[in-house]
């Protein structure tokens, strides 16, 4: 299961489990993340969960900027389009999200620590 961890201040605040599907992001109430920040658009970004082409039991998770005004950032990098994996870190105005992937293999995360 893919899961984004919201961080706050360094410490995961709460989870939300991905489906496969659209997921959008924005200030909107129409959003299915809705963030409370000026700095975030109406229709900000969205993330996209489809089956693997490889292996069809996971998924792929891909994150799309909509034009933001702000910009959507992974790994403090701004995208418009990118590919996401486990342990990547996004950014959208002030909120910050972190992608879990239980089928990662790579372990699992308690806390989130700041890269340095």
């Amino acid at each position: 299961m893919i899961k984004l961890k919201h961080i706050v201040h360094g410490a995961i605040v709460s989870e939300i489990d991905m489906d496969e599907g659209a997921f959008s992001i924005g200030r909107n109430h129409d959003n299915d993340l809705q963030l409370d920040d000026g700095v975030v658009s109406g229709k900000h970004a969205i993330l996209t969960l489809a089956a693997s082409e490889f292996l069809p039991e996971q998924l792929d998770i891909t994150i799309k900027d909509l034009g933001s005004t702000n910009g959507t950032y992974v790994n403090g990098q701004a995208i418009e389009k990118k590919s996401l994996r486990h342990g990547d870190l996004i950014r959208i105005g002030t909120y910050e999200y972190k992608v879990y992937d239980d089928q990662s293999h790579v372990g699992t995360q308690t806390e989130y620590i700041p890269e340095q």
